[in-house]
Parts: C-alpha cells; sequence; structure tokens
C-alpha cells in the first residue's frame, strides 16, 4: 500500500475513535436541549427528565440566555444522569444547570 493511502487510512481510522469517545453516551441521552435561538422559543428539548416538566426546564434554559448552538445531554451514568455540553455554554452556567437538574 502506499505510504499516503496508508497515513490517510489511519488518520480516518484515528479521528473516528476521537469522535467515539468525545460523544461517548450522548447517543443514550436520556434527554437532549438544544438552543437554537433567544427566549423560550429558540429552546427545543426532547426526551424527559425524571421530576422535572418540560415546561420548567425549558423556561429555566431559556433564562440562561445561552448563546445559538448550545447543547446538553442527559446521558445515563451508573444509576444517575450526567450532564454533558457543547457549544459555548460558559463553565458558570454549566454548574447552574447542573445545580437545576441535580437538585
Amino acid at each position: 500500500m502506499h505510504p499516503i493511502i496508508l497515513l490517510v487510512v489511519v488518520g480516518v481510522v484515528l479521528a473516528a475513535i476521537v469522535w467515539k469517545i468525545a460523544g461517548r453516551g450522548r447517543g443514550d441521552a436520556k434527554f437532549t436541549i438544544e438552543v437554537t435561538g433567544p427566549g423560550i422559543d429558540g429552546v427545543r428539548m426532547n426526551g424527559a427528565m425524571p421530576g422535572r416538566s418540560a415546561s420548567e426546564i425549558l423556561d429555566f434554559v431559556a433564562r440562561l440566555e445561552l448563546p445559538a448552538g448550545s447543547r446538553i445531554w442527559g446521558v445515563p451514568d451508573r444509576g444517575r444522569l450526567r450532564l454533558e455540553f457543547a457549544g459555548d455554554v460558559p463553565d458558570n452556567l454549566q454548574q447552574r444547570m447542573r445545580n437545576f437538574f441535580y437538585n
């Protein structure tokens, strides 16, 4: 096999492994939240969070004023849900969400 082709194949395999590790468990998420714009109309949720109503979650997330493109996953992890974030979600808002969902 030509060395350049071998390098491309190795690069693709490594990229796939990194992609899988970075998205660990997100396919098993119990709920997902996506921010597409401002206000409650700009927040979309799929799935359910035990102990919280969808309207309560949507209102809370809308008030955080997260930037469009932000995503939150509730991923099962050893009997509880772990929150995962993507997009430009500041650390302080990640902590506020953890406090909201875990308390």
